[in-house]
């Protein structure tokens, strides 16, 4: 009797497990001395690989939404409002701390020797770094969301945002790029970088001459522009320095846009030279104090920060901090006779100095002076 109710009791254990899923597996294995048992797998989430979310699809349109008019800029007008970034129907995206990056994704081709493939996620962390350090320069609060859209082609670009031929540029909403595939990450930094800070500046500033929003984003590149700068002391001039403060190039003739940027680049430099990149913290508090004011907006920001100090002193300090010596005849025979260059990737690093031509040559490398310079015949 008692062997047969053991039996019973067996069973029906026997039965719970098979019933119960919950209830542990048993095993006939014994661990061997000294060696822990192996734990369960466990599944694991794409989040918990730190991969960034994906945000949800943007919603098919019927039409694109219309583009702001940008007046042959790449940047929007900072005194008007931004707006709500428009993801294009079948762009994936991702975000990291408020930066979301959207691009197409295209079926893989054959890549060149140099090329790089796009790297959203990539991008995504690089451009929340780019908004500390522009947060950081300029001694504003850094911008809290902003979408990064990457477009296959320039012509993709251009078929939505209805720009002029940039290869990126910041619309209020979104800073909108073209895939650079022989580029680290597949995106050009210098560009990026340069919209970035367009869009920081519009977002913790606002309202602002167009030289400051302009030349601190030329300057936060770091690429100085040789040739326009080079042309401005070759052929010094009285460039109305004021025409700069309207709130965007709109106003000037098309032929004028390129040198009122060498002009605005050559302002930034002008107010480091003399105040340091504190001077820049400065200038935002300059302009936040002149925004809260009442009545007559008075004189611009320039004029405000260096009373009296014209053309003719910005290219006294561009000729100073370039070559060493200021505009006169020593300069002019620099000028007219070959040129050697170096820092030509970091404007603080920039410098040239004048060297003999070389017979049949128009550009060659300087090795006879420190450091090594790029020179050049035709400038």
């Amino acid at each position: 009797m008692i062997v047969g109710l053991l039996m019973v009791c067996v069973g029906l254990w026997l039965l719970r497990g098979a019933l119960d899923p919950a209830a542990p597996p048993s095993s006939t294995s014994t661990p061997q001395a000294g060696v822990a048992p192996r734990p369960a797998p466990s599944t694991v989430t794409p989040a918990s690989r730190h991969a960034i979310p994906e945000l949800p699809s943007a919603p098919e349109a019927s039409e694109a939404p219309e583009a702001p008019e940008l007046h042959g800029q790449d940047t929007l007008d900072p005194c008007k409002a931004g707006r709500e970034p428009a993801i294009p129907a079948g762009y994936a995206t991702v975000m990291a701390d408020g930066v979301t990056v959207a691009w197409l994704p295209s079926p893989p081709g054959t890549p060149g020797p140099y090329d790089d493939s796009f790297r959203p996620t990539a991008v995504a962390y690089l451009i929340n770094g780019l908004l500390a350090e522009a947060a950081a320069l300029t001694g504003t609060q850094r911008r809290e969301r902003l979408a990064v859209i990457v477009y296959p082609s320039r012509n993709a670009l251009l078929a939505v945002t209805h720009a002029p031929p940039w290869t990126g540029l910041y619309d209020g909403g979104a800073v909108h790029l073209v895939v650079q595939s022989n580029a680290e990450l597949g995106v050009s930094i210098v560009t990026l970088r340069h919209e970035v800070m367009h869009a920081q500046l519009h977002v913790a500033v606002g309202c602002m001459p167009s030289w400051f929003n302009e030349g601190l984003a030329l300057y936060f590149t770091g690429t100085p522009l040789v040739r326009q700068w080079l042309d401005m002391l070759h052929h010094p001039d009285g460039f109305d320095l004021a025409s700069l403060e309207a709130s965007t190039f709109a106003g000037l003739p098309r032929d004028r846009t390129e040198r009122a940027r060498a002009e605005s680049l050559a302002m930034i430099v002008f107010l480091i030279e003399h105040s340091g990149e504190l001077g820049l913290q400065g200038a935002v508090r300059t302009l936040q104090a002149t925004a809260r004011e009442a009545g007559p907006a008075g004189p611009g920001l320039w004029e405000r920060l260096y009373p009296g100090a014209g053309h003719r002193a910005l290219l006294d300090s561009l000729a100073r901090k370039i070559f060493g010596v200021p505009p006169g005849d020593k300069l002019d025979r620099i000028l007219k006779a070959a040129i050697c260059c170096y820092g030509l990737r970091e404007v603080s690093a920039f410098h040239c100095r004048g060297a003999p031509p070389h017979p049949n040559e128009t550009i060659w490398y300087d090795d006879t002076s420190s450091p090594r310079a790029f020179c050049s015949a035709e400038w």
